[in-house]
């Protein structure tokens, strides 16, 4: 199956309609960048596909300027010496398709269905034909210049196994190997849930009736007289040890719930009394300490006081002396400053009379004797530069400080002790009153016998004890005995519930047994399975594998890495499939190539894969091969290895091919050029764009024709 004409409009760059002749074994599209190229092979993958998966959700493929607001493309493939045409339509949100052959019309999902299998013929009846089909068509026949290195980067191991598996007719394989990993998962679910709500129950259920059914027969017979006058005597013991009002019952338990009320009844009261017998042996341990109006405590707060009282005058005494001593320190020093000041002074007087000393005393002229006169001076001088020695004091100061703080000392170690004390009486005192309230609460007073009167409502709470758990026992006793009186007179309606759960747990037991069989043997099919969808996708890998090596040794993007390497496998019950390279003379490992290899020589691995996969897969039934301007992605001596594969693919393959180089393509034409008679290569050049869509001319050359013709503008 190949393409013949294709005519479009409102589609992308193409507002008005234009109608392309793609009936050649070569047609190269040429122009610059953003005049059409791209939007005529995107119509041929969406009249094919009905989606641009590129795309996504980005916007609608109607272009701005479409006359009537709506895409419309119809594409003409020749099937079988048969004319095919796909026409698909886009208005707003709304997708149409019919597919015309020479014997039927088909529209909407059926035209979908008859595309998918007439390209894809294992994807009939198929749900999610149309996705597999664009996966198809993106990896193995339209190679877009934005998505080269799609199928070896962005899809992953377990994505192009399928995809794989999905060409060669595996797919199904896949997908009923799918459907039934979720109908074993649902089995195993509904199994487990049917096991939990039914059979566990059941089996817990028939445990407790054998067990019941098990101690009926193993107990004694109770006659129903036997457990009427028990019952009364136990009411009768209870009146009197509890009494009627604190009981709440005004008759004997004669029924299990009057004698389950009973049982609480008597329970609560035993747990009534046994407080309050703990209550009064806590009093009682209490009394002791708190009842007696005086204790060491009071003893020990009067003699820390004392002691606060005499340190406290001690210490006024202290302060009191060292006042003294400190006045008579500060008398001292000012008697010693004002004997040096008067010292100085002389000093002063006597330097000035010896530099005026004479026979006779310049102020009062008197003869004097002039030497005894000049050592008086000298030693008035020499007395003012002597240190002045205070007189000392009879008592050292520092002792007295020193002493002063032993006593702060003593004084606030005291305090604290005292404070202990006093918190100690305060709690003393909180206790009493405390006890006080609930003596106040039994009705006692806080006097000289209240001891007594507690030791006797001890007493007396403890025997009520002693004597409730007589009757408890005796009580629990009869509540046994009412109840295998009750199973005795139920034995029948038990052994016929159990006849009749044993017989349904074994048709339960059953079920899932045949529900575990049934998921076993899905599980040996859901293995045979992924074994059936490996062998037939490593079969196709190995013919893949020689011709992907062939390819790529051609374009030769790499000195080391010149092995490639395409291995199908089996992961925890998926399949996947991975791609590499390898050193021939190294390790010969397979490595992932995107690490390994530079961004042009990666386009080089992957257009190799593509251009392998397009050639090798055997049910696709579109004999085209789609490069939207390789020069993008390759540099320019891998460039003329893969011219030089494409010039080997015309003999099997329709070849579209688009670039914006004139030199490329140049090569293409003359590497391409068809040299048979029936060979044709069309060139379509794009030289520019408007609102109305591209302006293009078309030129063919047929095998053995001279020049090319111009066949439209």
């Amino acid at each position: 199956m190949r393409l013949k004409s294709i005519a479009i409009e409102g589609f992308r760059a193409f507002g008005r309609q234009a109608t392309f002749d793609l009936d050649a074994d070569v047609i190269l599209l040429h122009g610059p960048n953003g005049v059409g190229k791209t939007s005529l092979l995107d119509a041929i993958l969406w009249t094919l596909a009905g989606e641009i998966a590129r795309f996504e959700d980005l916007g609608s493929p109607i272009s701005l300027y479409a006359r009537e607001g709506q895409a419309r493309c119809e594409l003409v493939l020749s099937h079988d010496s048969q004319d095919l045409t796909i026409t698909r339509s886009a208005a707003g949100d709304e997708t149409t398709v019919r597919v015309t052959t020479h014997e039927e019309v088909l529209d909407g999902a059926s035209a979908e269905q008859a595309l998918a299998h007439l390209l894809l013929p294992h994807l009939k009846d198929r749900a999610g034909a149309r996705e597999a089909l664009g996966k198809v068509l993106t990896r193995a026949v339209y190679l877009q210049q934005d998505l080269v290195r799609q199928f070896i980067e962005e899809d992953s191991a377990v994505d192009r196994f399928r995809l794989v598996s999905e060409v060669i007719g595996a797919g199904a394989v896949i997908e009923l190997q799918a459907a039934l990993e979720r109908s074993r998962r649902a089995w195993a679910q509904s199994t487990n849930s049917f096991r939990k709500d039914e059979i566990e129950p059941a089996q817990a259920r028939l445990a407790q009736l054998q067990d019941h059914l098990s101690r009926l027969s193993d107990g004694v017979i109770v006659e129903s007289a036997d457990a009427r006058g028990a019952a009364v005597a136990i009411f009768d013991r209870a009146i009197a040890i509890v009494g009627q009002s604190r009981l709440g019952q005004d008759e004997p338990p004669l029924t299990p719930a009057r004698l389950d009320r009973f049982l609480k009844a008597l329970r609560s009261e035993r747990e009534r009394l046994s407080r309050e017998a703990t209550m009064t042996m806590g009093l009682l341990e209490q009394i002791t300490d708190i009842a007696e109006p005086t204790s060491p405590l009071d003893d020990e707060a009067r003699t820390l006081t004392g002691m606060e009282e005499n340190l406290l005058r001690r210490m006024e005494t202290a302060d009191s002396r060292i006042a003294e001593e400190i006045a008579k320190l500060s008398q001292q020093r000012a008697l010693a400053v004002a004997a040096a000041d008067s010292a100085d002074r002389a000093a002063t007087l006597a330097r000035l009379a010896l530099q005026d000393l004479g026979a006779t005393c310049p102020v009062c002229q008197q003869q004097h004797d002039i030497e005894a006169t000049i050592h008086h001076l000298h030693m008035l001088i020499d007395a003012a530069s002597s240190p002045f020695l205070a007189q000392p004091s009879s008592i050292d100061l520092s002792a007295l400080n020193q002493a002063r703080s032993d006593l702060q000392r003593e004084l606030e170690q005291a305090r604290a002790a005292l404070r202990t004390i006093q918190d100690r009486q305060r709690d003393r005192d909180a206790r009493r009153k405390l006890l006080e309230v609930r003596l106040a609460d039994l009705g006692l007073a806080m006097d000289d016998d209240v001891s007594d009167r507690l030791r006797e409502r001890d007493e007396r709470a403890r025997a009520s004890l002693a004597a409730l758990d007589h009757l408890i026992a005796d009580a629990e006793q009869l509540s046994l005995a009412v109840l295998r009186l009750g199973e005795q007179q139920q034995r029948g309606a038990l052994e016929e519930e159990r006849t009749q759960l044993t017989a349904k747990l074994r048709e339960a037991e059953l079920r899932a047994e045949s529900e575990d069989a049934t998921h076993a043997l899905a599980g040996g099919i859901i293995e045979g399975l992924r074994g059936a969808s490996l062998s037939v996708t490593e079969r196709q890998i190995r013919q893949i594998a020689p011709l992907f090596q062939r390819i790529y040794s051609r374009i030769d993007p790499h000195p080391t890495f010149r092995v490639t390497q395409i291995v199908a496998g089996m992961e925890r019950g998926k399949g996947r499939l991975d791609v590499g390279v390898s050193d021939p003379d190294g390790d010969a490992k397979r490595h992932n190539a995107s690490p390994l290899l530079s961004s042009s020589q990666l386009n080089s691995f992957a257009v190799s894969l593509f251009l392998a996969m397009n050639l090798a897969l055997p049910t696709l039934k579109l004999g085209v091969t789609i490069l939207d301007d390789p020069l993008q992605s390759l540099d320019s001596i891998n460039l003329l290895g893969l011219v030089d594969v494409l010039r080997r693919f015309g003999a099997h393959r329709q070849i579209i091919i688009s670039t914006h180089e004139e030199r490329l393509l140049g090569l293409l034409q003359r590497k391409l050029r068809p040299v048979r008679e029936g060979e044709r290569l069309v060139t379509i050049t794009f030289e520019s764009w408007s609102r109305e869509g591209p302006a293009y001319r078309v030129a063919g050359v047929d095998g053995g024709s001279a020049a090319p013709q111009i066949i439209a503008a």
